[in-house]
Order: structure tokens, then C-alpha cells, then sequence
């Protein structure tokens, strides 16, 4: 038998080494992005719509973290972001409503850290403002909610009464910019119609939802419009156990009452998440700036219960978005 010589071995020492540093080096870290919440998944509509842009993104590669907190414990929110901006593990740390206070704190303390900040605006270098045309989304559902109370041959459920409802969580800019696009687009079809709003006072309370929707129907409302984040669980249930119509928010909530529910107005958070991570991640997100979503870039939209909808009606609501779109109507603003 011939034995290797020590030249060979060292060759091949030299090799298996090789080996085992390309076996042992560190693959490079992914993208990484993390969600604070104020809130919890769960909601059928706001944070499980942001979700799916996540859910997108770690199909891509991303590296993704949401962090649930109660929605009765500021602190935790505060405590959440501080912690994901010290670790410095995530290229952009995602937060939304009801952060607008810790965020201002914290992401000036942190000015290499990117910030993606949805549903509301914050002015910093290191911080993009995502927001929402919810008030054209609105708009779309105030035509649709007007057709539907006065048509009582297409929608046996009405009274044929103009009377419809707002229920929302809180007196905030955001909400009244549902509720002025929302009548807008109601008066638009019907001039002198009733349009009642009911403020819960917070976005929890799917029990205080629940009996204030049925207080806007005993007031004769055909259609009420849920804009209450979570607790709108409780106007669709309420809507359907006193058999009238709702529309919902954020997602595709038609499916949860499917007799009573005409149509969800989408605040289409995912997409907005997914395309931002998109630009972070080609260098080509404009912090510092703000970027509205609406009914031109599919930010916001109607989706219809097929069941209910006729589609003479959905053509007369398409028509409505094609004006808006096109520049030949400007649906009106709570923000100045």
C-alpha cells in the first residue's frame, strides 16, 4: 500500500479546511421587518388585513415579527418599540394607530432605524407616513348604502326609508374622514337623506357596538356602516340580528353575516405593507415623506356580497369610483 506523502497532506488538510469554513460561515442575515401593534390580531378587519402583507413578504424572504399587545396597556406599546429599535436586528420596524406619541419619542432617538408609520403621519427623516383615502373608499359606500335604503325591491330588507347610520369608535380626524366621505357619497343618490352618527368611544366594546346599532335601526336605519376597528364585530351582529343591512371596514367582512352584509369598504393595509417592504428593500422608500393610498393606486375599495348586490347596482357605484378616479369628482376631507 502507498502512503500518501506529507506534500498530499497537507493539500488536502488545506482543502478539508476549506470545507469547513465555507460549512461554518454565516449565511447573510434576511431582510427583517417587525410590526408593533397596539392592539391584537383577531379583529376580522384592521391588524388581520395588515397581516396578509406580511404573510406576503415572508413568502419572499422576509424575516417577519408582530407584536401583539393588549389595547388597555400603552405602556407595553411603548416598551415594544423601544425594544425592537435597541436591538437594531430589524431593517424597518412597521408601527400604526395610536403610536403616534411613543413613535415621535422614540425614533429620534434611533436615526439610523427605518420606521414605516401607517394610518396616520409623523414629519421625521427616518419615517414614512403611510395613509389612507378612506374618506373616497367611504364615498363608494355612501352610494351604495343610499341605493340600498330607498330600493325596496332590490334590498327586500329595507323600509325604503332614506335613513341610514354611522357607527364608530371614536370622534378622531381619521374616522370623520369616513364619515364625511361616507355622506357625501349617500347624499349624492339622495340629497335630503338622514344620515344618523353614533360614537362608541373606543375601538373594543363589540357588546356597546353591538346595542348602538340597534338603537341607530330602531331610529329607522336601513344600512348601517361599521367603523369601529374590532368592535365592529358587534355592529355586523347587530345589523344581522335585527335584520338589516351593514357594510363593513378594512376587510372582507361579508362572509361573517352573509344576509346582512352588502359590501366591506377595504383599507387595503396588506397591499400598503407589502409594497413598502418592497421599497425598503430596493432602496427606494422616501422617508421623511408621506404616501397616501386611495381609489387610483387600489390603497382603498368596495367588495361586494355577490348575493345581495345586484349588479345594476354595482354598476351604478362603479360609475361613481370612475369619476372620482378620473378627477371629475373630488370626494370632500375631514383633514385640511
Amino acid at each position: 500500500m502507498k502512503l500518501i506523502s506529507k506534500g498530499m497532506l497537507g493539500v488536502v488538510a488545506g482543502f478539508v479546511g476549506m470545507l469547513a469554513m465555507a460549512g461554518t460561515a454565516p449565511a447573510q442575515d434576511p431582510f427583517s421587518a417587525v410590526y408593533v401593534m397596539s392592539d391584537n390580531l383577531g379583529d376580522m378587519g384592521f391588524n388581520d388585513n395588515a397581516k396578509t402583507g406580511f404573510d406576503r413578504a415572508q413568502k419572499d424572504g422576509v424575516r417577519t415579527r408582530l407584536l401583539q399587545a393588549s389595547p388597555t396597556d400603552p405602556q407595553l406599546w411603548r416598551q415594544n418599540l423601544e425594544a425592537v429599535s435597541n436591538s437594531g436586528e430589524w431593517n424597518v420596524i412597521f408601527t400604526g394607530p395610536n403610536m403616534h406619541d411613543n413613535l415621535a419619542a422614540v425614533a429620534p432617538q434611533h436615526p439610523d432605524q427605518k420606521y414605516v408609520f401607517f394610518d396616520d403621519q409623523l414629519d421625521l427623516p427616518n419615517v414614512l407616513s403611510v395613509k389612507y383615502a378612506q374618506n373616497e373608499g367611504s364615498y363608494l359606500a355612501g352610494v351604495l348604502a343610499a341605493v340600498a335604503a330607498t330600493d325596496k325591491a332590490s334590498f327586500p330588507l329595507s323600509s325604503g326609508e332614506p335613513k341610514i347610520a354611522v357607527v364608530a369608535g371614536m370622534d378622531l380626524p381619521v374616522i370623520q374622514d369616513f364619515i364625511v366621505g361616507f355622506k357625501q357619497g349617500a347624499a349624492t343618490v339622495v340629497p335630503d337623506i338622514q344620515v344618523q352618527v353614533i360614537f362608541i368611544g373606543n375601538f373594543n366594546d363589540a357588546q356597546k357596538a353591538y346595542d348602538l346599532t340597534k338603537t341607530a335601526i330602531e331610529n329607522g336605519a336601513n344600512v348601517v356602516y361599521n367603523v369601529a376597528g374590532p368592535a365592529g364585530l358587534g355592529i355586523l351582529k347587530g345589523a344581522a340580528d335585527a335584520n338589516k343591512y351593514a357594510i363593513g371596514v378594512d376587510s372582507d367582512q361579508n362572509g361573517l353575516h352573509p344576509k346582512n352584509v352588502l359590501a366591506s369598504m377595504l383599507k387595503q393595509i396588506g397591499n400598503s405593507i407589502y409594497d413598502s417592504i418592497g421599497q425598503v428593500r430596493a432602496g427606494k422608500a422616501e422617508f421623511g415623506k408621506l404616501k397616501i393610498y386611495g381609489l387610483a393606486n387600489d390603497g382603498v375599495g368596495l367588495v361586494y356580497n355577490d348575493a345581495l348586490v345586484p349588479a345594476a347596482v354595482k354598476e351604478k357605484v362603479d360609475a361613481a369610483k370612475a369619476k372620482v378616479v378620473g378627477g371629475q369628482l373630488k370626494v370632500e376631507t375631514a383633514f385640511k
